[in-house]
């Protein structure tokens, strides 16, 4: 059933009109000219409704633990389950579950809005209770998440002056160990992976390899042709844990030498070690964050009725204004690792016309705008877009302003 699906969506119409640009068009006209008008503007269209959805899903989310916190009913959830819950450690731990579901069910509408236009736009072909039973899923890891750090954090509080370095060492490895496990533990529950097709890259596979200096990164398949058309390829993991992800319907696709290049660029992906790179700069970033949100909420008068475990609502809702501000950073550092990883893959396959082709294909094909909005780079971007990537592998000028 699922070989059915791929052989109905890729490759396309779109497909066939990529594969058929010339060499030296690929090599020398601007992105503007390469990739579909009709799919480039359709992107503009999406990129416009999407940015501010996303803005107002943070907005709301904020609002709603700042009135939750000012408005007194923080205390007044902490005092009811202090009421019905001996034990301090379970009160803390329900008090952050909630302030989480507090928190997911103010940007339920906007998420919703966001997947209905996904899939008006095509991006995406899940159905509305598949959509609703992976949010609810989500909800309930963000809650136990939020439970946890909340009585470990104030726990700690109690029992020691030097509860800030414990739980900058324990955010940090936990963020380690998370992304470490990912690949065999967490990502299989949202997903379905498989090795490699018979015949695809088989010939091509062991030669990079070599090349690489003997790159032993497992290859793998993911099954996503019942919720989208778009490919997609990227690294799980870190360390010896690693492993290479390309879509069934990037391979269904895409060219054989678009495959060999994007194999490639996560070889060079996995030998700067950037996986392991981007958790410790996620980790660091959440540490300095929740830092500055707890600095920024001792600022703020106290309430009568507030104690540490009222304030969390403040906390989080500074946490989200922290976030807004840390985001472009911490995708500005990625898009220079994924440079990198095209750098890499160019040195070996030297293979500008299929790196450039692919490039024009998932541009095409996920609707990615070939110059964004400087909101829509700064926070939705966290590879070069078409009107940067592509102008880079030709050995020109952005065509971006």
């Amino acid at each position: 059933m699922i070989d059915l699906l791929i052989v109905s969506a890729r490759p396309n119409a779109l497909d066939r009109a990529v594969a058929a640009i010339p060499p030296h068009a690929l090599l020398t006209q601007s992105p503007f000219s390469l990739i579909d008008p009709a799919r480039a503007a359709a992107a503009q269209h999406f990129e416009q409704f999407t940015i501010p959805v996303w803005f107002v899903t943070i907005a709301l989310q904020i609002g709603v633990l700042a009135w939750f916190w000012s408005s007194g009913r923080s205390a007044r959830l902490r005092d009811r389950l202090r009421s019905s819950i001996r034990s301090e450690f379970w009160v803390r731990f329900c008090f952050g579950a909630l302030l989480a579901l507090i928190a997911r069910a103010a940007a339920f509408i906007p998420q919703f809005l966001q997947y209905r236009m996904s899939w008006i736009m095509g991006l995406s072909d899940v159905l509305t209770r598949y959509w609703f039973g992976g949010w609810v899923l989500t909800t309930i890891i963000a809650m136990l998440a939020a439970g946890l750090l909340a009585a470990v954090v104030l726990g700690l509080v109690d029992r020691t002056h030097q509860w800030y370095a414990y739980t900058t060492a324990g955010i940090i490895g936990l963020t380690l160990l998370l992304t470490y496990i990912q690949p065999f533990a967490l990502a299989p529950m949202f997903s379905n992976y498989r090795d490699l097709p018979s015949g695809a890259l088989q010939t091509d596979l062991p030669a990079l390899r070599a090349r690489a200096g003997n790159m032993a990164v497992p290859v793998v398949e993911e099954m996503v042709a019942r919720r989208t058309h778009a490919g997609s390829s990227y690294v799980l993991g870190w360390g010896g844990s690693q492993r290479i992800v390309i879509s069934d319907t990037a391979i269904a696709g895409a060219s054989e030498p678009e495959l060999r290049f994007t194999v490639a660029r996560s070889f060079g992906w996995v030998a700067a070690s950037s996986a392991l790179h981007l958790a410790l700069i996620l980790g660091a970033m959440l540490v300095l964050g929740s830092a500055l949100a707890v600095f920024l909420a001792d600022r703020i008068g106290f309430r009568r009725d507030d104690d540490p475990v009222s304030r969390l609502a403040l906390v989080g809702a500074l946490l989200g204004c922290v976030y807004l501000l840390a985001l472009p950073f911490y995708n500005g550092y990625e898009r220079n690792l994924d440079t990198a990883a095209d750098t890499y893959a160019l040195s070996l396959t030297g293979d500008r016309v299929s790196a450039i082709r692919g490039a024009v294909r998932g541009a095409d094909q996920a609707l990615q705008p070939v110059c964004p909005h400087l909101l829509g780079y700064w926070y939705f971007s966290t590879r070069p877009p078409a009107g940067i990537r592509i102008p880079t592998l030709q050995g020109r000028s952005s065509a971006c302003r």
